[in-house]
């Protein structure tokens, strides 16, 4: 979760241009013939896409069921990319000179096919009610979310880097450009302008209470979402479009739930593909669950991250599918991303 969005990610346009390669070729058209051979367009405001439904074969993302039973993904997940969309050599080999964000939404290459998270078996240490082991916590957790994410980003030609991480007693003491300020209540948060994750203890203890690890791997799992759309291109595109709409208006805002619910539904995938893999046992899963069921707009917030409805649909969705198909927010009809 990204707060507050026009201060961050203003910063993060004027503090860095990044290199980019804009995907309108081959990209496009991957994308374009996947959802034409389905029978749809790639406007999301087609009106047969305006209607709360289950899975629709051949069309991407969360239509407005889930089920509410466990069923995550686990090894049913595809596969990490069999080769390079936008020109990057696979893990431990030298990136490419064309290894580059690529600034796009609905279809940037993450989207073009079927794509998977690197099975991992993820050890993390025991959650203790400390400032420091929470900070040993998140450090294993951001290990174990780089093994899953780079061989995907590598293997789909993408660039990939791990984050930084802020941890510190109190959100008051944050030195970061993004540093959060006394009215936000969200338990972490990612800065886009330095690449890194935010987590304050004081702000993510009370999401603790009940919870051995699921919940606050959640947390990390979501701001890490946001740290893949910005090293790959889409947070620089998501801004663009927000700013070109007014970024306050009402279609500028449904474009950062468009963008947050997109973080959530990573979080799902990963936790998804890894459960019953070392530390992430099923407990793990519903406890990372139940906080994201009520991961929606709060009161007195801007209409930033969705319903509650539509917040758990996406977590759910990337949890039961593990495919970053699935997390096209961007083609989404508007009523799925309310």
């Amino acid at each position: 979760m990204n707060t507050p969005l026009t201060t961050r990610l203003l910063r993060m346009r004027r503090r860095r241009r990044f290199p980019i390669l804009v995907a309108f070729g081959v990209v496009g058209i991957l994308v374009a013939a996947a959802l034409v051979a389905a029978g749809r367009t790639l406007d999301p405001k087609d009106p047969r896409t305006t209607h709360h439904a289950a899975a629709v074969e051949g069309v991407p993302g969360f239509q407005g069921t889930v089920t509410e039973d466990p069923n995550p993904a686990r090894d049913g997940a595809p596969p990490i990319a069999s080769g390079p969309l936008a020109g990057v050599s696979r893990v431990g080999v030298p990136p490419l000179a064309s290894s580059r964000p690529v600034s796009a939404l609905v279809d940037h290459p993450l989207f073009a096919q079927h794509i998977g998270l690197e099975r991992v078996d993820c050890a993390l240490p025991r959650w203790r009610d400390d400032a420091l082991a929470a900070q040993d916590f998140y450090k294993a957790a951001i290990g174990c979310l780089d093994a899953a994410w780079e061989p995907t980003l590598r293997g789909a030609g993408l660039p990939f880097r791990t984050p930084r991480l802020l941890a510190p007693q109190q959100a008051g003491s944050v030195s970061s450009p993004c540093a959060p300020n006394a009215s936000e209540t969200r338990e972490g948060s990612y800065c886009a302008a330095d690449e890194t994750i935010l987590l304050p203890f004081d702000t993510v203890r009370p999401l603790a209470v009940g919870s051995r690890r699921g919940a606050q791997l959640a947390v990390v799992a979501r701001e890490y979402g946001h740290h893949i759309q910005t090293i790959i291109g889409l947070t620089h595109a998501y801004t663009d479009k927000r700013a070109a709409l007014g970024w306050n208006s009402s279609a500028g805002q449904e474009q950062g739930r468009r963008w947050e619910l997109q973080a959530g539904c990573f979080s799902g995938m990963f936790l998804g593909t890894s459960v019953d893999r070392g530390d992430i046992d099923e407990q793990t899963w519903e406890e990372a669950a139940r906080v994201n069921r009520s991961a929606g707009d709060r009161p007195g917030e801007p209409r930033g991250y969705g319903t509650d409805a539509n917040a758990w649909g996406w977590w759910k969705w990337g949890s039961d599918k593990g495919d970053t198909w699935e997390c096209n927010t961007w083609y989404a009809a508007q009523v799925n991303v309310d």
